[in-house]
């Protein structure tokens, strides 16, 4: 991973094979496409994974559960990484890990003719080896336990970072979208803390731009903000306001 800061926004649910071409040329460097809280189906993720691939943008699918079937099949698409949501323990990221990554790291299933590799290996050791090393596997911390747990999950081998989900992690504080709270303020900086101590890499996912910059400047790399429907949203408001 890049030790610069990274410009990232999630896909929530609109589709267009042309997406990815539109988020890289307004500059974004990865986008999450949700499908913890989205509907996309295999076929629409194929298809992004695709096209992404070409237009040079990483896509990141964030996981609608940690089975082997989901995780196999998106990174077989071609998918540069997973997004595993609502982490609480270090098994759980060893489970996606394990199907995530091929032999030594995990025992991710090999099929070469694939949109993973253009469909074409010449050397399936070397190929593997590449693989393991550009996989991304982020852990969602959004919950209570999993703070407690932080340091085992940071610690887990071949997870890529640590990454804050605010809404639902200062919910289950008991201080909902309090983010300028003392004890929201002290999480944050302990996924950062953790992420650091494991030269991992830490990040954020939010619409507010304050919290987007607190956490840059506490030294979070990876920055996702808003969405497509937030965007045509404020983009709406804005326009309105104008013609107003």
């Amino acid at each position: 991973m890049a030790v610069a800061h990274v410009s990232r926004t999630v896909l929530s649910e609109l589709y267009s094979p042309n997406i990815p071409v539109l988020l890289q040329t307004c500059g974004f460097d990865y986008f999450i496409a949700d499908c913890e809280h989205g509907y996309f189906d295999y076929g629409a993720i194929a298809a992004l994974a695709a096209v992404s691939r070409q237009a040079g943008i990483r896509m990141i699918v964030r996981l609608p559960g940690i089975s082997r079937e989901y995780i196999l099949k998106y990174m077989d698409m071609g998918v540069a990484g997973l997004l595993v949501p609502m982490v609480s323990h270090a098994d759980e990221i060893r489970q996606v890990v394990e199907y995530a990554t091929y032999e030594p790291l995990g025992r991710r299933g090999i099929s070469t003719k694939r949109a993973h590799n253009d469909y074409w290996c010449t050397d399936l050791t070397a190929y593997m080896e590449k693989a393991n090393q550009e996989t991304i596997i982020l852990a969602q911390i959004e919950t209570k336990e999993g703070l407690q747990n932080i340091q085992a999950i940071a610690e887990t081998k071949g997870l890529s970072g640590l990454v804050a989900g605010p809404n639902d992690l200062s919910s289950d504080m008991g201080i909902p979208m309090q983010y300028g709270h003392p004890l929201f303020q002290q999480a944050i900086g302990r996924i950062y803390r953790h992420a650091s101590d494991v030269n991992k890499i830490a990040g954020i996912i939010t619409s507010d731009i304050t919290l987007l910059m607190q956490s840059r400047q506490l030294g979070m790399r990876m920055l996702t903000w808003s969405s497509e429907l937030g965007m045509i949203m404020k983009g709406a408001e804005a326009g309105l306001k104008e013609l107003n």
